[in-house]
C-alpha cells in the first residue's frame, strides 16, 4: 500500500501542470469564449490572430492600482520574450482607449501593443470579478491557466513556465 501511495505522489508532482508558478490556477486545456477587442486603430482583433503562440492575455485599467503597478513589468517581460513565440496581450478595460494611450506614453510602455475592450465586458465573459485578470493561452488557442490579481511578472519561475509552454506546447 505504501508503494502505491508513493507512486501516486510521485506521479502527481511530476505532471507538467504542477510546475506552474505560485498564483497560477492551472486547468486542463479548455476552449475560451469568442473574444474580440480593438487595437489602437479601432480594428477588431480576436484570439485567432495569436494562434500558434503562447499568449498572456491580461485585462487591466488605469484606475486599477495593482494593474498600473504590474504594467511596466509586463512591458519588460514582452521585451525579454519577444523572439520566443510568446505574446503579452494587455487589454485596457478603461472607458476610452485614450486613457490607456496616455498611460502608455506617460510610463514608457513601448513593447506592448495597445488594445482596448470597448464593451468593457471581457472580464465578465471570462469569469473574472476584478482586475488585474490574466489568462494563459496555449498555441492551440486554449486556456491552460489563469491568475486573479497582480503578480511579479519578472519572477524567473513565471518566465520559465511561459518558455516551457512555448517550447513544449502540448506538455500541458
Amino acid at each position: 500500500m505504501k508503494n502505491v501511495l508513493l507512486v501516486l505522489v510521485v506521479l502527481l508532482f511530476s505532471f507538467p501542470a504542477w510546475a506552474a508558478p505560485e498564483g497560477f490556477d492551472v486547468s486542463e486545456a479548455k476552449a475560451l469564449p469568442e473574444i474580440t477587442f480593438q487595437d489602437e486603430n479601432n480594428q477588431t482583433v480576436d484570439l485567432a490572430d495569436f494562434k500558434g503562440k503562447v499568449m498572456v492575455l491580461n485585462l487591466w485599467a488605469t484606475w486599477c492600482a495593482p494593474c498600473v503597478t504590474e504594467m511596466p513589468d509586463l512591458n519588460t517581460l514582452q521585451k525579454r520574450l519577444k523572439d520566443k513565440n510568446i505574446e503579452i496581450v494587455t487589454i485596457s478595460m478603461d472607458g476610452s482607449i485614450e486613457k490607456a494611450e496616455t498611460f502608455y506614453k506617460k510610463t514608457g510602455i513601448n513593447a506592448l501593443p495597445l488594445y482596448w475592450d470597448s464593451t468593457r465586458s471581457l472580464g465578465f465573459d471570462l469569469g473574472f470579478n476584478g482586475l488585474p485578470a490574466t489568462v494563459i493561452v496555449n498555441p492551440d488557442g486554449l486556456e491552460v491557466a489563469r491568475v486573479s490579481g497582480p503578480l511579479d511578472w519578472l519572477d524567473k519561475d513565471i518566465e520559465a513556465f511561459l518558455l516551457s509552454m512555448a517550447e513544449n506546447p502540448h506538455g500541458q
